[in-house]
Order: structure tokens, then sequence, then C-alpha cells
């Protein structure tokens, strides 16, 4: 028997990715992370209008789920539009309509599984979709379908019959155009001036990186104490949420803080990425998120990068000394840390 929070139902799952961000991101680091900034500004506005929930983005990549095959056919159709004339950013789509899991953020399921696997065959700038999909959208006369043959997919038992999609994208529902186009003005009035920042994951494959990711999460909250007109709950406060299930709004009421920091840490080899989100306490909603990849020897000033983004976000004006203060070297943490190669300075 499942969990009481978990909840099962067919859902269209919708996975987009920017075609070649490896490759931009060896070429010229800030292009990629353009790439894919730019996704996600464009994206995530469109899969609300369209009633989609925006669940996860992990580097270049994005997962949306909705609950109608057309919602997310006509999303995707939205979105290549936008991105058709973006430089440097051009995305592939892969959708499937299946049975899926929600558990809490996290959906999972053969779906999930699926549209991942869909979204790898399709070329730059075209979404490619499976039989479920076609079966639920075949009567719409904006959207055009071209059969691709039979696919076999990586981890998929069975051979899958793929179709090309293309079009013009149907109008959202207008309450849920409505909402989407209001709440970043919404979000903007809510005043943060409080923050906690909970325990990094640690997603690397090892568990020696825990020390590691421990020291992120204390370099994190001494970067964004040194912001004068920000109250940070101390690390003593936050470590028993680690690996905590209980939602964010009620461990920001137990911390009385306006806003929550949650995120992860993945090392492999001489590279780190760490993916930070802000949440908005009284909302419950995602106010801001990025992905940084960096080599280990580029960590010592990460924590930095992240303290003034938020503050950013939030509209704080930093004074002359926070910015050197933030600017200075940090944690010598890291530096003892010998494994990863950082030399002291």
């Amino acid at each position: 028997m499942a969990p009481k929070d978990e909840e099962r139902r067919l859902a269209a799952v919708l996975f987009a990715d920017v075609v070649g961000y490896s490759r931009l991101m060896a070429i010229d680091e800030e292009t990629g992370l353009r790439a894919r900034r730019r996704h996600r500004e464009i994206a995530r506005p469109l899969v609300e209008s369209y009633r989609g929930r925006w669940i996860e983005e992990r580097g270049d990549e994005s997962l949306s789920v909705f609950p109608s095959a057309l919602d997310a056919v006509n999303c995707a159709l939205a979105i290549q539009q936008a991105t058709a004339s973006e430089a440097d950013l051009s995305l592939r789509v892969g959708i499937d309509l299946g049975d899926v899991v929600f558990d809490g953020d996290e959906v999972y399921g053969d779906g999930v599984n699926v549209a991942a696997r869909v979204r790898e065959t399709a070329e730059p700038g075209t979404t490619h979709v499976t039989r479920r999909v076609v079966d639920s959208v075949k009567n719409q006369k904006h959207i055009d379908v071209r059969a691709l043959g039979e696919h076999q997919l990586k981890n998929v038992s069975r051979p899958l019959l793929l179709f090309a999609i293309s079009g013009t994208p149907g109008p959202p529902p207008r309450a849920y155009a409505a909402r989407s186009q209001a709440t970043p003005e919404r979000e903007r009035q809510v005043e943060i001036r409080s923050m906690a920042v909970l325990p990094l994951a640690n997603l690397s494959r090892e568990e020696q990186e825990e020390p590691f990711v421990a020291g992120m999460t204390e370099s994190l909250i001494a970067s964004l104490a040194k912001i004068g007109s920000l109250r940070i709950a101390s690390l003593t406060s936050v470590m028993h949420y680690a690996g905590s299930r209980k939602p964010l709004p009620d461990i920001a009421r137990e911390l009385d803080v306006d806003g929550v920091i949650e995120g992860s840490v993945q090392r492999e080899e001489d590279r780190i990425r760490v993916t930070v989100r802000l949440i908005d306490a009284l909302t419950d909603r995602l106010r801001w998120s990025e992905s940084y990849e960096r080599h280990v020897r580029g960590v010592l000033a990460l924590q930095s990068e992240i303290a003034r983004s938020v503050a950013r976000e939030i509209r704080l004006q930093l004074t002359p000394r926070e910015e050197a203060a933030l600017a200075g070297p940090l944690g010598r943490w890291f530096a003892r840390v010998r494994r990863i190669g950082v030399p002291e300075d």
C-alpha cells in the first residue's frame, strides 16, 4: 500500500532540455548558463498558463505535469514558438500520457520515464510524443501529427510508436493565463527579511561527500549572515530538519522566517553542481531557483555569488561594506578538505 501522502493518477508529462547544452558550456560557460536561464524564464510561465505544474529543473532540463494531454501539447507548441527566435537556445521536448505517482513535490512512475526517453529522440526545436498523447489530441485541427515509426527506448520494455507534433498553440485557459501573468507581481509584493537555509542534500555517489556538502550549507549560511538587513536562522536551528519531509511552511513557521532556501550538491570528479531554491514561506511558492556548475576550485566564491543573487531576488540593497564582505575570500573550511584539491590561500 502506498503511503498516505502519495497520490497516483493519470497525467501528461512534459520533459524539455536545451539542445547542445554540454557543448555550449564547454565553449562558453556564460552562453550555456544564459540558455538554461532563458529556458526557465520562457517555459515556466507558459507551463502555468496551460494548467501545468512545474515540478523540477535540473541543469538544462525541466519536468512538468499537466491534467490533460491537450494542455501539455499546446504548452509544448507555445514553448517552441516562443524560443524559435532565441539565439543559442533550441529545445527538444518529449510528452507521454501515463500513470504518475505524486509524492509531495516529486513525481515518478512509468509516464515520467517514458517522457524522458521520448525527449531524447527529438530533433532540435521539435516535440515528440507517444501514441497515447496523439490519441487524445488527434481531433484538434491546429495540431499537425507526423508518424515516426516504432522506437526501442532505453529502460522501456517494449517498442513505442512515436510522433512529431507541430502547429499553432491553442489559447491557454483564461483563468490560468490571468493567474500566471499576475503571479510575478504578487510575488514581488511579498517581503522577505528573514530566512532559513535547510541542509543541502548530497546527490553525489559517495557518502564521504557528506562533510563537503555540510560545509557548503554552513558557508552559505555564513555568507547570507553578512547581509545586515537579513536575519538568518542559525546552523544549529536548521540541522535537525535534514531529510525532513515536513511541509516547508511548517518549517518556516517553527523557525519564524519569511523564506526558506533548500537545494542540493552533486560532485562528479572535478566538477560540482549546486542547485538552490528560494521558497516563500507564506505562499509556499517558488520565488527563485538556480543551478551553478563549477570546477571544484571555484567553490570558494560560489557561496557569495549565491548570496548576492538571493539579495537581488528579494530586493535588498547591499551596502558597500556588505558587498566587500561578500567579495572577499570565503570558508577556509573548503581549503582544509584536501580531497577536493583546493589549495589554501
